[in-house]
């Protein structure tokens, strides 16, 4: 494997004043300032106080009254990035929001619909999954939630199961009052492991997992299952599969030339932030989950690549992830670029994303290629 390009001095980023809150703390300017300003305490509350409704799912008709405070929540995470702040910070902050929404909407939904009946475990998980379970969420990005269900059904079980589907629903339908793009499943663990088998992106996606709320054990068992193929016998398959899932049908080679393309493409793109997690989660450790990023060269790509996509997301209004011409000055500016005019070269920001992609890609093709070729 060659060396991982670093900065020339022709491309340095220091004088980048986007780089340096992504690297470090967030200045109090950028975050500490508007800190108390996310409502999303507010939220919690709110929808614990609509918990106490009486009726059937009656706490739920006043979901939608909570949308504006949602929305300003979303707007405060905002002006933090585009002042300067941290993007792991936004990220975090979209991720915390989601999940105290989630985890609210559960619990009304279960005291509404009794789910639990006289037991104090609830006989569902709920568990956040891929980008969601990292903890990465760009503003057009869904919300991957899988409800874990039990693996099969006790006795009075008839009843237990109307109310967790009617659970389930309430919950769904909650998160889409408030905002929220959801791509949700129910499965129990045997179910997702039995799919996860069939189609490697399944098991992509399990890998990064989160536990969210209800019955621990549920998760546990998930957790069990998921460990035992990545430290039993056939655990190079399973590397394998998760390689295949994210793995462009290009070569590496190719995937490389085309790290120049003018109007790349931040997650699907060779290089790109898709690269980028096949660069960690082939190498599965025993525990069935991720490796975390280790190499500075890929932390920064990391922090770059997302960087780039929450702009583009935000400069848009909706999931946008190809860094169009005609997008880039925007961008440009938002990470303090002064780029050049009437240049025929590519602008900095493009030399700057080719050297991250260059980095991601090398790092990802290495990786894939640790797994025996029988199993990939």
């Amino acid at each position: 494997m060659k060396t991982l390009l670093t900065a020339s001095p022709s491309e340095s980023t220091e004088g980048w004043r986007g780089i340096r809150p992504i690297c470090g703390t967030p200045s109090a300017a950028a975050g500490d300032a508007t800190s108390d300003r996310v409502p999303t305490a507010a939220i919690r509350h709110a929808l614990r106080a609509l918990a106490s409704e009486t009726g059937p799912l009656a706490g739920l008709r006043g979901v939608k009254l909570l949308r504006p405070l949602v929305a300003q929540s979303h707007e405060v995470l905002r002006e933090r990035l585009e002042a300067g702040g941290s993007v792991e910070a936004y990220l975090r902050g979209r991720t915390r929001l989601a999940d105290s929404a989630v985890v609210g909407l559960l619990h009304i939904a279960s005291v509404s619909t009794r789910m639990r009946g006289g037991n104090m475990v609830a006989p569902l998980a709920a568990v956040a999954v891929g980008g969601y379970g990292r903890s990465e969420l760009a503003p057009g990005s869904d919300l991957d939630l899988l409800f874990l269900l039990p693996e099969s059904n006790q006795s009075r079980a008839g009843a237990v199961e109307a109310a967790t589907e009617t659970c389930i629903k309430a919950v769904v339908a909650g998160l889409w009052d408030l905002g929220f793009v959801l791509d949700h499943a129910a499965r129990s663990s045997r179910e997702c492991l039995d799919l996860a088998r069939d189609e490697p992106a399944v098991l992509a996606s399990l890998l990064n997992r989160r536990f969210l709320w209800g019955g621990f054990g549920l998760f546990a068992a998930l957790d069990i299952d998921l460990a035992g193929l990545f430290s039993g016998p056939h655990a190079a398959r399973w590397r394998g599969a998760v390689g295949s899932a994210l793995t462009s049908p290009r070569d590496d080679a190719l995937n490389m030339a085309q790290t120049l393309d003018n109007e790349p493409d931040v997650k699907q793109g060779p290089g790109g932030l898709r690269d980028l997690q096949r660069a960690h989660s082939v190498n599965a450790i025993a525990s069935g989950r991720p490796a975390a990023l280790a190499e500075p060269e890929l932390i920064e790509a990391h922090r770059f690549l997302w960087l780039v996509r929450c702009h583009l997301h935000l400069l848009v209004g909706r999931a946008e992830d190809r860094l169009r011409s005609a997008l880039q000055p925007d961008v440009a500016r938002r990470l303090g670029f002064d780029e050049p005019r009437r240049t025929t070269e590519a602008p900095r920001l493009l030399h700057i994303f080719r050297r991250h992609a260059h980095n991601v890609l090398q790092a990802a093709a290495l990786a894939t290629h640790s797994v025996p070729d029988q199993f990939r």
